[in-house]
């Protein structure tokens, strides 16, 4: 092994973070999130080109269970499939400032877990320090992608916990049983390791584009495993990758985000999405919600007014279910058409409903200076509608709902787990299974995500 003295102070405060007890109230935060992505998970493996890839695919035997299917596999694999069932539907949970790094803290959580035997207790305790840790690490990756993209224009994010596999591999390094020495080198292999999209092909709607995400809860759990056979990480990389981070953020935020870990707990402030598509089009749709009922045929221009990034989703005639769910113009023509924005709402036929794009095409993005200084923090939205008697509807949002400023009640986000959960033969069994995480055996719980 190698020197496994740290070499920055946020190194050594990361590592003395990671065998810390976990407060009850944070990890029953940890519990719902852990919930929340296994039943986006399920609803992302009932997508067809999922399912194909899940039950045909030669994958590795193994003892880690392939959600929504019968197959047991490696868990590398596994972590691979769920990871990118995780995130297809759009649904499973994020962090303002810190991307969607659940998704593959889970999938390579859950494979390692099952592999070992742990309980539920183990496994959402080694999420919750994944992911204050990740959320920390990929604040600072937002602050280096936009250098990056002005350097290597092609060099683009897909924000689904892509660029950093520390997540997955300290999480299944955790539920794995690794000593305090693998769990450092698991570290120091996996945050000089990067699976990076160099296309986020969001709007063409490529079922290839969720694999990414698979790929990097893939190479997490794979880094644990072969840390724990004896593979050492880099100590020079740590300080060599990571100490940019300290000019590219204000003085002294790097840094300080470290100092704080056990102080804050980043997934206490996580969100909770109430709608199917990507968040950036969430807050105008609260904001078209909040402008009031609306007669489809009366509708003649939809004006929104957001920040930068959610401007970016303005395709009008999306055909493909994750090219709908990046489109600001279709979310708001489903809701104007129907009422509603499910996940029925993104499969291929009605993705293409005729009336439903002639919606979609009177609605026009613009990027709003205040909301785009409000952003991370606050992701806001403003939707003029004008209709054709010349009357004109307006709403406005700070944030959208599901945020932990606006958090879905109780009951709603059990109704949203238990739809998310019908593919499966006994939904109600499993939304048991998956609430109660925390309190069974992980492989209780994988059996119940199994299908017949």
């Amino acid at each position: 092994m190698t020197d496994l003295q740290p070499v920055r102070e946020w190194e050594a405060q990361a590592y003395e973070f990671i065998e810390r007890p976990v407060p009850a109230e944070v990890r029953a935060r940890g519990a719902k999130t852990v919930s929340d992505v296994l039943c986006a998970m399920v609803a992302g493996a009932d997508e067809p080109t999922n399912r194909e890839v899940a039950t045909t695919a030669p994958l590795a035997d193994g003892p880690a269970t392939v959600v929504g299917t019968d197959r047991r596999v490696a868990p590398g694999h596994a972590a691979l499939v769920n990871g990118a069932s995780a995130i297809t539907p759009e649904i499973e949970e994020g962090h303002n400032t810190g991307g969607h790094v659940g998704a593959g803290i889970v999938a390579g959580g859950l494979a390692a877990a099952e592999a070992a035997d742990r309980s539920g207790r183990e496994f959402v305790e080694a999420c919750v320090r994944s992911y204050e840790l990740c959320v920390r690490l990929e604040f600072a990756i937002f602050a280096m992608k936009a250098r990056l993209n002005e350097a290597v224009p092609w060099l683009l994010r897909d924000p689904h916990s892509t660029w950093t596999t520390v997540g997955p591999a300290l999480t299944a390094a955790q539920c794995l049983g690794h000593a305090s020495e693998e769990l450092r080198e698991t570290f120091r292999v996996a945050a000089n390791l990067a699976v990076v999209s160099m296309h986020d092909p969001f709007e063409e709607g490529a079922p290839a584009r969720n694999f990414t995400a698979g790929f990097s809860a893939q190479a997490g759990v794979d880094a644990a495993v072969l840390a724990g056979a004896g593979l050492s990480g880099s100590a020079t990389a740590v300080a060599e990758v990571y100490d940019p981070f300290e000019e590219l953020l204000d003085e002294g935020v790097f840094a300080r985000q470290f100092a704080e870990l056990g102080e804050t707990w980043e997934i206490t402030r996580n969100y909770f999405k109430p709608y199917p598509s990507c968040r950036y089009t969430h807050p105008p749709l609260d904001a078209l919600r909040a402008a009031g009922e609306i007669d489809p045929a009366e509708v003649e221009s939809v004006d929104v007014h957001t920040f930068a990034n959610a401007a970016e989703m303005d395709a009008a005639r999306p055909t493909t279910l994750t090219g709908a769910k990046f489109s600001t113009p279709y979310v708001l023509a489903r809701y104007l058409h129907s009422g509603a924005v499910e996940l029925a709402d993104f499969e291929p036929e009605r993705v293409v409903d005729p009336a439903v794009q002639s919606l979609a095409e009177r609605v026009t993005l613009h990027v709003d200076e205040a909301f785009e200084a409000a952003f991370p923090e606050d992701w806001g939205a403003r939707v003029r509608v004008t209709l054709a008697s010349g009357e004109v509807r307006t709403g406005e949002r700070a944030y959208p709902r599901g945020d932990y400023r606006d958090p879905l009640s109780e009951e709603e986000f059990r109704d949203r787990c238990r739809r998310l959960l019908d593919p499966l033969d006994d939904p109600e069994a499993a939304l048991d299974a998956v609430l109660a995480v925390d309190e069974r055996p992980v492989r209780d719980v994988t059996a119940a995500l199994r299908t017949a």
